[in-house]
């Protein structure tokens, strides 16, 4: 199950091959990523042959969507499990699989969604 938010939030990545988050601060809180799972680049209705200029916007002026998917495994800053077990023995966590993306129309980051 999962919950959708898009809202913006601010990231910090490491400058490298892939500009891959290594946290992220949503609603006053900061995230540390621990792992990135996968990524992949929405562009929008490229299959209806809405191209775009090199600071993408459509050929009549309207923007164009393209964004950046990151899905990662991250926790809340200073929290790495609680300590309290569950029924099967196992120690909960405060980590959770997030969406973030990056608006490259309007270069902003976003947090899309939380995984249960």
């Amino acid at each position: 199950m999962s919950k959708r938010y898009d809202e913006p939030i601010d990231v910090t990545y490491a400058h490298g091959d892939d500009d891959a988050p290594v946290a992220f601060r949503w609603r006053d809180r900061r995230y540390e990523v621990c792992q990135r799972l996968e990524s992949w680049r929405d562009a929008g209705q490229w299959w209806n042959g809405v191209g775009s200029d090199a600071g993408g916007r459509r050929a009549g002026g309207g923007p164009v969507r393209d964004r950046v998917y990151v899905r990662v495994l991250a926790h809340p800053a200073g929290h790495v499990s609680s300590g309290d077990v569950d029924a099967d023995g196992f120690l909960r966590s405060a980590t959770a699989v997030y969406d973030l993306y990056l608006d490259r129309v309007d270069d902003v980051w976003r947090l899309a969604r939380i995984w249960d």
